[in-house]
């Protein structure tokens, strides 16, 4: 039993490290390794850029005016809002648009923003399409800057990068641009390789011969993990192409969001197995360490800490082990109240979020399940940038 408890203890703290220290440092020492890839020049092919949108009449007129400041040009770029069944004003804020080339396309009854998705895919005559929140604002050359890259024709899709606004009085913002800043490095490194693995929701372009029908899951993980698990072609981070994203209205927002996109991502194994099989798939080494290993870390931690107290009277190994995870949680606990006054020291705000992000993980563990989930419309709220 005591060697079960010992072998528990290092696999534990073997899988947490590779996952968030071990995983992220090879991928980016063996990038450096791959030649850069080649420089594209100037590439401006027929873009179709669709909006979903479901009761957005708080963002729509500023997203709208955002996406007319492009720097691309108009002839050779469509603007849909697709309106899922709102019940407000979006759709009329959006029509005053469509002297400047603004299209709504509205659907009645709620569809969902996937099936939308594959509805206007095939109506779509554009060679690329591309997708943006509602609440999030484009850099003027983030699109140019996107596309460029489908000048090679082994490329089917291309993820932006999300950045997020930093508030006063909005602790949720400060953790969300941290974790993003580490999941960006990650991407970056993926990109270098092969591929990076997901797209970013708010900013993705994919090439419209290959876009796969949408299953209802997180359309931005799932499309271009079936373009690399379908073609073979290559998913593409563009550091360039930014997304300026508002912050989460609140921590529990923030916590729910974390839940439902880990529980679409499981939902989305079953759909992807030929990712898993490293003779059909040149990314499934990063598929395994970046989001299926990930997936089981709060089970890790959970057996770090309990094996660690079992065997803290064996050694002092053990019992720093043990002492020094109570001191990290209450630094995570100090970090929580600390976030709620708008108050971030990295000693205490690195905890928490941690805890946070893990919590997220252990809790979609439990949903996912249970099978009581929808994902037809799922919105986060956002607070609104002043200015």
């Amino acid at each position: 039993m005591a060697v079960f408890i010992v072998i528990l203890f290092w696999f534990s703290v073997a899988l947490v490290a590779y996952v968030y220290i071990g995983y992220p440092l090879l991928i980016s020492l063996g990038s450096g390794f791959v030649p850069p890839p080649n420089k594209h020049g100037e590439y401006l092919p027929r873009l179709t850029l669709i909006i979903p949108a479901r009761n957005e009449e708080q963002w729509i007129r500023h997203k709208l005016e955002n996406t007319l400041e492009l720097d691309y040009p108009k002839h050779l770029l469509e603007i849909i809002v697709a309106s899922d069944g709102s019940t407000d004003q979006t759709v009329a804020i959006a029509s005053g648009f469509q002297s400047e080339g603004v299209a709504v396309a509205v659907f009645v009854e709620r569809q969902g923003k996937q099936e939308m998705l594959n509805i206007l895919a095939t109506r779509s005559t554009a060679e690329i399409l591309v997708m943006t929140d509602t609440h999030v604002l484009l850099e003027r050359a983030s699109i140019r800057n996107l596309v460029r890259h489908f000048a090679d024709a082994k490329i089917g899709c291309v993820t932006g990068q999300r950045l997020c606004i930093l508030q006063p009085g909005v602790p949720q913002g400060a953790g969300e641009g941290m974790y993003w800043r580490y999941e960006s490095w990650i991407k970056r490194s993926e990109s270098r390789m092969h591929s990076c693995l997901g797209a970013h929701g708010q900013l993705y372009a994919v090439r419209r011969s290959v876009f796969p029908h949408v299953e209802r899951v997180g359309e931005d993980f799932y499309i271009p993990m079936k373009i690399i698990a379908a073609t073979g072609m290559r998913v593409l981070f563009e550091p360039g192409a930014i997304a300026h994203t508002p912050a989460a209205a609140n921590l529990q927002i923030e916590f729910e969001r974390k839940t439902r996109a880990h529980v679409s991502f499981l939902m989305t194994l079953p759909m992807l197995p030929e990712l898993l099989v490293p003779w059909r798939n040149p990314v499934w080494w990063q598929y395994i360490s970046h989001h299926l290993l990930r997936m089981t870390v709060p089970i890790a931690l959970g057996g770090i800490l309990v094996s660690s107290f079992l065997l803290a009277a064996r050694g002092d190994l053990y019992w720093w082990a043990a002492a020094s995870q109570l001191v990290f949680y209450l630094l995570s606990v100090i970090g929580f109240m600390l976030a709620f006054r708008d108050i971030r020291i990295n000693i205490f705000y690195i905890p928490f979020y941690f805890v946070l992000a893990n919590a997220s993980l252990a809790r979609a563990l439990l949903r996912w399940p249970r099978k009581k989930y929808d994902y037809a419309w799922n919105r986060t709220e956002r607070i609104p940038v002043s200015g």
